[in-house]
């Protein structure tokens, strides 16, 4: 097992930590589309459309053809949601890392570092809206990392940070999606209070959820 340590960001992390957070995020597209594939809507969706081209075309292998090219659109947007959610997020917190985090107060971001290399992250913000919850956002590990407790230690990290501020509760959000992500939140001791569906029409076709966990900080 490799070692790693985790350490404040500075500056120079900057295209280490945008890069691994796009690829963290487009490595979820393969798994999604077949997550989704085996939805009731979706499998019902993709079977009417089907039986509407066999009807129409009278041709076997033209449905199939035509069943295919849907595929590819709904690979297509799925891989669109990523690529918008990347660039949102590269476009706000992610543009200016010493800004968002580590020049406001009650804020930290943290790189994990192996061999010389930028291998994991994490950051945390105050709530807007209370001064006792703390939000941890922008949790990833490189794909080759995973498995070495790398991500576990980052959210104690960030948990422990919130706990010297004087937090009561550390929240966040997670994709439906991201199975390994939310029992590592669960097994640290978080809890899913509510879910919420994407507005875009592949969202509610799909039911793409965004779960919310909160943890309960002790003194």
């Amino acid at each position: 097992m490799a070692k790693f340590f985790i350490r404040k960001y500075n500056n120079s992390d900057y295209d280490a930590v945008r890069l691994l957070f796009a690829k963290g995020m487009f490595a979820l597209v393969p798994a999604s589309a077949f997550y989704f594939l085996k939805r009731p809507q979706v499998i019902i969706f993709f079977l009417v459309c089907f039986i509407i081209l066999l009807f129409v075309s009278k041709s076997f292998l033209l449905s199939l053809v035509g069943l295919a090219a849907m595929l590819a659109v709904y690979w297509y947007f799925l891989k669109n949601e990523f690529i918008q959610y990347v660039e949102k997020s590269q476009r706000e917190d992610l543009l200016d890392i010493e800004k968002f985090y580590m020049e406001m107060e009650r804020s930290c971001f943290w790189v994990v570092e192996s061999n010389g290399k930028v291998v994991g992250m994490v950051g945390v913000q105050p709530a807007q809206d209370s001064n006792e919850e703390m939000v941890l956002r922008r949790l990833s590990v490189a794909k080759d990392h995973r498995g070495q407790g790398i991500a576990k230690a980052l959210c104690l990290k960030a948990i422990d940070f919130a706990r010297q501020h004087r937090c009561r509760v550390m929240s966040l959000e997670t994709a439906i999606i991201q199975f390994a992500a939310q029992k590592l939140y669960e097994h640290l001791g978080f809890k899913k209070v509510r879910s919420v569906t994407l507005p875009s029409l592949f969202g509610r076709l799909t039911n793409f959820c965004i779960l919310f966990y909160e943890y309960d900080i002790k003194s």
